[in-house]
């Protein structure tokens, strides 16, 4: 499995009735006060039925609050290469996805209300040449994520399964019994990815 282009959706648990101007306004001021990434541009898409609510466009990855499948949370886009295996590769997209969802928790404007689900979260590989939706990218990916996992999950019982539509995008839904604050599971993720 050689695929960087790793999407990773977190749900929300509080904070769906959050106004999309104000989901704008705080992905703004993430341009200049991000120095680790380079990011371009926020575009407000909440006009569109079940699809991104707003858009922060990014060099090496963007960011969007994404109402797609009917269930609102943060989408984390990779675009760019990523070194190292595929478990590597995906343990760095967490740590990504992760910590802006413990951003978007912290930030002040929100005052608290805005909350997501750890132990629930989206996987898709959006290459249909590299990661066609079948079982044989399953097992591929399979060894790798579930070492990335235990670490995440701090080695708590977690479900993944395969969402098997061979016209869409490679996409797992994994569940987790385990820790599901994003705080406690970005510490997990620290110096690991």
């Amino acid at each position: 499995m050689d695929t960087n282009k790793i999407n990773l959706k977190f749900y929300l648990k509080k904070g769906q009735d959050t106004d999309p101007e104000t989901w704008f306004e705080v992905f703004n001021t993430w341009i200049p006060d991000t120095p680790d990434e380079v990011l371009i541009d926020v575009a407000d898409y909440s006009h569109v039925h079940r699809g991104p609510v707003t858009l922060l466009v990014g060099h090496e990855a963007n960011y969007s609050i994404d109402n797609t499948d009917g269930r609102c949370g943060l989408l984390y886009d990779r675009k760019q290469p990523l070194e190292g295996t595929a478990g590597h590769r995906i343990g760095l997209a967490l740590s990504k996805a992760v910590a802006a969802c413990v951003r978007l928790e912290d930030e002040p404007r929100f005052s608290g209300s805005v909350r997501f689900l750890g132990n629930e979260f989206l996987l898709v590989l959006n290459d249909r040449l590299l990661a066609p939706n079948t079982g044989e990218t399953l097992e591929a990916i399979r060894e790798h994520l579930d070492s990335v996992l235990s670490v995440f999950y701090s080695g708590s019982a977690h479900s993944v399964d395969h969402i098997g539509d061979s016209n869409g995008r490679f996409t797992l839904l994994v569940k987790s019994e385990g820790p599901s604050a994003m705080a406690k599971l970005m510490e997990n993720l620290d110096g690991v990815f």
